[in-house]
């Protein structure tokens, strides 16, 4: 399966690549491979994150890829795939670009989009705001906000800017960060076991390594083995609470043979059908991530459960996909 893709979007000197190196060398629990943006012709953010090791890593200088590399960004993500097979690649952006650009990009060619991650330094967003409209369309374009620097800020300044990112994008979930340090599954959401080997496979920590209690957030897993009604399992995802923001997993709809990989951020659901090696056992499931998590997993719950085919239709369909294989 093509590895999805996370943008990593912020202005200049907002703490894109303190971020990704925190990362880096605390581990992700994934293979992930970086493709680096600069505007000039050195290199900088590429060394420090290379230094960080453990990934591959290409970069590009010489242009914004949301503009007049775009071709190349291309040719970086192929070339990724081709020399590492990551799960996941993560394009840092330079401190200018437009996100709007890069995420057309990434469609056109057929690249599943992760998440847009926007970072913003908890001390300096005004001065980043009335710099460049540019920081105002990375805030407004991203499903997850990481609020930088909060160690360098007092409570003050922290308050302040919480409320101005939450006035700019009131779907995004805000992550404070200090030295860059954040808990990878805040960002990259639960990691699933690739479907190609047939199953879920033996020892794969589905949801038990989500931080249950991370500024607020928490998880839920929702395990179900009959197919669901296509039309009420979307209108309950389409009718998330807004405390959830992420949502990954696979699903098996009673009106078709293969499951579905599902990736819900922000808002945005997307389901995307996979032809697995095996019989994929339970049918379905869903980790679901947000704030308070306890005050909604029994009515999310409930909801879902509230989607299954009735008995006959599910019947059928055991049948015909136990053919399948």
């Amino acid at each position: 399966m093509t590895p999805r893709i996370t943008i990593v979007t912020g202005f200049l000197g907002s703490g894109k690549t303190t971020l990704l190196r925190a990362m880096l060398e605390r581990g992700t629990g994934r293979r992930l491979g970086l493709v680096v943006n600069e505007i000039g012709q050195a290199g900088f953010d590429g060394a420090a994150l290379g230094r960080a090791g453990g990934a591959p890593l290409v970069e590009l200088t010489g242009g914004c890829i949301c503009c007049a590399a775009g071709s190349d960004f291309l040719v970086a993500v192929e070339d990724l795939i081709a020399m590492a097979d990551p799960e996941q690649i993560v394009v840092e952006t330079t401190g200018l670009a437009e996100p709007g650009g890069m995420i057309r990009q990434a469609r056109a060619a057929g690249l599943p989009l992760d998440a847009v991650v926007a970072v913003a330094a908890a001390d300096g967003l005004d001065a980043a705001l009335a710099a460049s409209p540019v920081a105002e369309w990375q805030l407004r374009a991203a499903d997850i906000l990481v609020m930088s620097k909060v160690d360098l800020a007092n409570p003050a300044q922290i308050i302040h800017t919480e409320k101005r990112l939450r006035a700019l994008n009131p779907r995004a979930p805000i992550f404070p960060a200090a030295r860059g340090i954040l808990d990878p599954q805040l960002l990259f959401g639960p990691r699933l076991v690739d479907h190609r080997t047939g199953g879920y496979g033996e020892g794969h920590a589905f949801a038990s390594d989500i931080p249950h209690d991370f500024h607020g957030f928490g998880s839920v897993l929702w395990e179900s083995d009959v197919p669901l009604r296509r039309a009420i399992f979307t209108e309950v995802m389409q009718d998330l609470p807004p405390q959830i923001y992420r949502a990954k997993g696979v699903i098996h709809c009673g009106d078709a043979p293969w499951p579905d990989d599902l990736h819900y951020v922000g808002g945005r659901l997307e389901l995307t059908a996979f032809r697995p090696h095996a019989p994929v056992h339970p049918l379905n499931r869903l980790v679901l991530i947000g704030a308070g998590a306890e005050a909604w997993r029994s009515a999310i719950s409930q909801r879902l459960d509230g989607c299954a085919e009735d008995v006959g239709r599910a019947i059928a369909w055991a049948a015909r996909y136990r053919e399948l294989f």
